[in-house]
C-alpha cells in the first residue's frame, strides 16, 4: 500500500515539475488557435508573448509566456503617452516664450540679446498642424515689443534639457534619418530637412538638386545609387550636431525628382537662424550671429511672448496614430521637468517606473531607453501591456482620450492595412510596433459586445514581417 501511495506522489510531484518547466499556456477554448499561431514557421526561433483578457472582468482569455520582457518597438509609445495624459494631462500645452536681456533706448535699439527659451516643444513649424506661418507671429511680437533694431543675437536657450538629444543605444543606421530626430528642447519644421533627387540609369549615382530649406549647411558625401526598385532604400547617416552627412542604399530609377528626407543636425540653432533671417527681412536688423550657446552674462530677461502648442492630447494622437517618434521622445523627456529644472532621460524614465509602480503594476522587467520605441534594448512584458490597457480604459479620467489616439484596424494610421476587409476591422484600436525581427500588436479588440485587452508580442522571428504580421491577424480572428 506504501508502494503504491508513493509511486502515485511520485507521479504528482514529477507533474507539478512538468507544469513548473512548460511555459504557461492559459486558454479558454482557444488552444488549437494558439498552437497554430506558435507553428507559424516565421516564430520557430523567436521570442513570443501573448497576453489577452476581458478588460470588464479583468478575465483570462489567452495567455503564453506574458511575463517575460521583450522588444516592444513602438509599442513603447503606449507607456509613454498614456504616463503623459496622467500626469500632464489632456489640456497641457508645451511653451515657448521669448524674452530679451539689456535695454531699448528710446531709438528702439535693443542693446542686449533676443531669446528663444526651449522646453520642449516638437510642434514648432510642424505640418501636422498647419503652423508653418509661426515665425511671422514672433516677428510681430518683437515689433509689438518696441524694438527695431537688436545690438546683440538671437540666442536658442536650451538650457532646460540634456546635450544628451539621442539615447546612446539607437543604431548607427537610424541616426541621420528623419525618423530618428532627437530631443534637443526646441524643434522646427518636425526637425527635418527634405532632399530632392534627380535619378538616371539603373546604378549611377542620384544627383542633389534641391535642400529644403536651403539654409542649413550640410554637407552631403552622396554613396546613393539608382535602382529598379520602385522604393525608398535609401539611409542617411550622421550624429547630432554634426554638419556632415553620408547617403547610403537606393532609390528608383529614371525619375525627374525624388524626395528624401532626413533630420536636422541641430534644430535649435536653425530656428536660431531661421529667426534672425526673417527679422533682418522684416527691418528689424540683427547685430550678431544666431547661436545655440547661453552668453555669459548677468542682465535680466524681460518676457514679451509665449508661443503655445497645441493641447497635448492632439500632439497624443499624431504620436499614436502616425506612430511620431519625434513627438514621442519630446514628451517622455518633458516628464522629466515635473520634478527637475533639468530635463534628461534618467529622471524621465524615474518619473514613468514611479508612476506604475504606484498603481500595482511591477515594473522590475521594465527596460526603458528611449519614449518612443526605437532602441532595441527596450523591454516590456505583455502583461504590462494589458495591465496599462486596462487601467486606462476602466479606472481612468483620460481612458477616452488614450483610446481614440490610437490607430483603427483597416482605417486609420499605421493600422490601415491591418485587418482590412475581415470581421475586425474598424473593431480593433490599437498600436502596432516593428524594428527589426520585431512585430508587436497591443491595444483593445471589440468581440460579441465584449471588449478585451490584448498584447501580441514576437521577437527575433526569422523572414518575412508580412508572414508574421498575417499570422497574428490570424490569431485576432480565432478570437471572434
Amino acid at each position: 500500500m506504501s508502494f503504491i501511495l508513493g509511486y502515485r506522489k511520485g507521479w504528482v510531484y514529477l507533474i507539478c515539475i512538468i507544469i513548473l518547466l512548460v511555459p504557461s499556456i492559459h486558454i479558454n477554448g482557444k488552444s488549437h488557435a494558439l498552437k497554430v499561431f506558435l507553428s507559424t514557421p516565421e516564430l520557430s526561433y523567436a521570442d513570443v508573448g501573448i497576453l489577452v483578457k476581458e478588460v470588464k472582468k479583468n478575465k483570462t482569455i489567452v495567455e503564453y509566456r506574458s511575463d517575460k520582457s521583450l522588444m516592444p518597438g513602438s509599442n513603447f509609445k503606449l507607456i509613454t503617452t498614456a504616463t503623459a495624459l496622467n500626469l500632464l494631462g489632456p489640456d497641457f500645452k508645451f511653451a515657448t516664450p521669448l524674452q530679451f536681456d539689456g535695454s531699448i533706448d528710446q531709438n528702439g535699439i535693443l542693446h542686449g540679446n533676443l531669446y528663444i527659451v526651449g522646453k520642449g516643444d516638437p510642434t514648432i513649424g510642424s505640418e501636422d498642424f498647419g503652423d508653418v506661418n509661426f515665425i511671422d507671429k514672433w516677428v510681430m511680437a518683437v515689433k509689438q515689443a518696441g524694438i527695431k533694431a537688436v545690438d546683440g543675437r538671437v540666442v536658442a536657450d536650451v538650457s532646460a534639457f540634456d546635450r544628451e538629444v539621442i539615447p546612446p543605444d539607437w543604431v548607427w543606421e537610424d541616426m541621420g534619418n528623419y525618423y530618428a530626430a532627437g530631443a534637443y528642447g526646441l524643434s522646427l519644421d518636425d526637425n527635418l530637412y527634405r532632399l530632392t533627387f534627380r535619378t538616371d540609369s539603373i546604378g549611377t549615382t542620384p544627383t542633389i538638386i534641391a535642400i529644403a530649406p536651403s539654409f542649413h549647411p550640410i554637407i552631403f558625401h552622396n554613396y546613393l545609387k539608382a535602382s529598379a526598385l520602385n522604393a525608398d532604400n535609401s539611409f542617411l547617416h550622421g550624429a547630432p550636431f554634426s554638419y556632415q552627412r553620408t547617403i547610403t542604399g537606393t532609390i528608383p530609377a529614371n525619375r525627374p525628382s525624388f524626395v528624401v528626407k532626413g533630420d536636422l543636425p541641430n534644430p535649435p540653432f536653425a530656428l536660431a537662424t531661421l529667426f534672425t533671417d526673417q527679422l533682418n527681412h522684416n527691418g528689424i536688423p540683427v547685430n550678431g550671429f544666431p547661436t545655440d550657446t547661453l552668453p555669459v552674462t548677468n542682465s535680466k530677461r524681460t518676457e514679451f511672448y509665449i508661443h503655445y502648442s497645441p493641447d497635448l492630447n492632439a500632439i497624443i494622437d499624431k504620436t499614436n496614430i502616425e506612430s511620431n517618434n519625434l513627438f514621442a521622445e519630446n514628451i517622455f523627456k518633458r516628464l522629466a521637468l515635473i520634478n527637475h529644472q533639468i530635463a534628461t532621460r534618467e529622471e524621465a524614465t524615474h518619473i514613468v517606473k514611479q508612476f506604475w509602480g504606484s498603481h500595482q503594476v511591477d515594473t522590475t522587467s521594465l527596460f526603458i531607453q528611449d519614449g518612443s520605441g526605437l532602441s532595441p534594448f527596450d523591454g516590456v512584458t505583455p502583461d504590462f501591456f494589458v495591465h496599462l490597457l486596462i487601467y486606462m480604459r476602466t479606472d481612468n479620467l483620460y481612458g477616452n482620450q488614450f483610446f481614440n489616439s490610437l490607430p483603427i484596424a483597416g482605417q486609420s494610421g499605421t493600422l490601415r492595412n491591418f485587418l482590412a476587409n475581415t470581421a475586425l476591422e474598424g473593431k480593433v484600436h490599437a498600436k502596432s510596433g516593428s524594428i527589426k525581427r520585431v512585430l508587436c500588436y497591443a491595444g483593445y479588440l471589440e468581440r460579441k459586445n465584449q471588449e478585451y485587452a490584448f498584447s501580441v508580442m514576437t521577437n527575433n522571428y526569422q523572414g518575412s514581417a508580412l508572414n508574421v504580421r498575417k499570422a497574428i491577424e490570424k490569431f485576432l480572428l480565432s478570437l471572434q
